[in-house]
């Protein structure tokens, strides 16, 4: 049986007066209350809407003086009819003229009270259909709710896999993740079978903004991975803010798997906390992106190993020629000065002629691992041929990068190699060259320069610096690269 409503609702009488609206009133007792409206003031739809009525009870005349501007209420309450017995109406009229039940006389207490069962029995019937409409609408909002979802994991995995960029996958998650949640920025630190942990910073933060990151990715690994990091390799992300703070602030952190094994995770840095629902949509979109950013990885070390000196582990003379382009186009876009230093080992030949060609490889080590641990994470080393390494220093003025070069210098030197038993001395030569604002000059002029000026260190002795500052230096270097590119051609 259908359940009654539970609220007590009133019964009104519109019109009905005399012995019929005194029987009702009588039958109904004080099971709900009772009130009558004459037809000249009857109540409003505010007034319906806040009583919600359990019955509308009203005579014949009452309802056919009502036929010329009934109400809206009117139509859509529970209507019971009062009819006296000369006009007592079918059974099916009555429901078609919108009335629930039809009371002629006499009117007794139990046809009053079956009319007003009958009233309740309906009010029931619209709540459950209410119920079952609301239901409907609730799954349907789960519904689009969840094909939103869907379609935005859709999108960032598509764009994802569309690229083998590592740092281009990031800035697109970002960009994509900010769509949905106010993020500032993405940060990824992978790692892998090599104890050498890959960071991925936006490349517009501070330096103390990128050490502080650096910092935070580094103990975020080793929480993840178990063991930390004996070293790292810093890769720049396009964009950042420039003023964001030094210190992360509030992150979504989410690990990445592939086969079970963590390879590792990314930071999503937000302006605000996360609801629940929300941090889950954020983490479900960033997991499966997991299998495109392993191989985006495995791609970047592959391409790394392309761009790699085989014995020095440092970057190759490809490598640095496309940099060194890279760098003075970027340097003169910005207006701002860079320096490049070109290092030699000293008396490398006699290394090789009394100690053996192993020897020199170690000595082409010894050097390589001296210099990488004195630079910057901003500076760039690169084996240039033979027993020649070549350094960008970015944002270097002369003054910075001849100070930089004396340190490198006196850390070669500094210790012995030792091999085989033996101790064998290692000295560099360094020619140092600059470029400023508004300064004509070509990536070859810049290193014609520089081992100009690396010359010159080795006619006065060696294991010393030597700096290209003069115009005159600056014509020989640019006629003597204009000569070995006719020599090349």
């Amino acid at each position: 049986m259908r359940k009654t409503v539970k609220r007590s609702h009133p019964v009104w009488l519109l019109g009905l007066a005399g012995q019929p609206a005194k029987r009702i009133r009588q039958a109904i007792g004080d099971a709900c209350e009772v009130k009558r409206f004459d037809l000249r003031d009857l109540p409003s739809q505010a007034d319906f809407d806040r009583a919600d009525p359990l019955a509308v009870m009203l005579d014949v005349a009452s309802w056919r003086a009502l036929q010329t501007d009934m109400p809206a209420w009117v139509k859509a309450a529970r209507k019971v009819l009062v009819a006296p017995e000369a006009e007592s109406l079918a059974h099916d009229e009555v429901l078609a003229r919108g009335f629930i039940a039809c009371l002629t006389p006499p009117l007794a207490k139990g046809k009053i009270v079956a009319a007003l069962d009958d009233a309740r029995e309906s009010a029931g019937l619209f709540e459950d259909i209410a119920k079952i409409l609301g239901d409907a609408q609730r799954e349907r909002d789960q519904l689009v709710q969840e094909n939103g979802r869907l379609a935005f994991f859709q999108h960032l995995l598509a764009r994802a896999m569309s690229s083998l960029d590592l740092p281009g996958i990031l800035a697109n998650l970002k960009d994509d993740l900010g769509l949905a949640f106010p993020v500032s920025e993405v940060l990824g630190v992978f790692w892998g079978q090599t104890p050498e942990t890959e960071i991925l910073l936006p490349e517009n933060l501070s330096a103390q903004a990128k050490s502080a990151r650096a910092e935070y990715l580094l103990d975020l690994a080793a929480r993840v991975r178990g063991t930390p990091s004996r070293s790292y390799r810093v890769s720049s992300v396009p964009g950042g803010d420039e003023s964001a703070p030094a210190e992360p602030g509030r992150a979504l952190l989410v690990p990445l798997r592939h086969e079970d094994q963590a390879f590792g995770c990314l930071s999503v840095l937000i302006h605000r906390d996360l609801a629940k629902h929300e941090q889950e949509t954020a983490r479900q979109g960033v997991t499966q992106l997991a299998p495109s950013l392993k191989n985006a990885l495995d791609y970047l070390r592959l391409k790394r190993r392309a761009d790699r000196d085989g014995l020095t582990g440092l970057f190759n003379r490809r490598s640095f020629d496309a940099r060194l382009d890279q760098e003075l186009k970027r340097h003169m876009r910005h207006k701002a000065g860079f320096a490049l230093l070109m290092a030699d080992l000293d008396h490398f030949k006699k290394v090789n002629d009394t100690h053996g060609h192993l020897a020199g490889d170690a000595a082409l080590r010894h050097a390589a691992q001296a210099l990488e641990g004195a630079l910057r994470s901003t500076d760039f080393l690169a084996r240039y041929g033979g027993e020649e390494f070549a350094i960008i220093l970015p944002h270097t003025s002369q003054a910075q990068a001849w100070m930089l070069a004396e340190r490198l210098r006196r850390r070669v030197g500094g210790e012995s190699l030792r091999y085989a038993g033996r101790a064998i001395p290692v000295t560099v030569s360094i020619g140092l060259s600059t470029f400023t604002p508004g300064q004509a000059v070509t990536p070859a002029s810049l290193v014609a320069m520089a081992d100009q000026a690396l010359y010159a260190a080795k006619d006065a002795g060696r294991n010393r610096v030597s700096i290209a500052t003069t115009r005159e230096d600056m014509r020989e270097a640019a006629r003597a690269a204009q000569q070995g590119g006719l020599l090349a051609g």
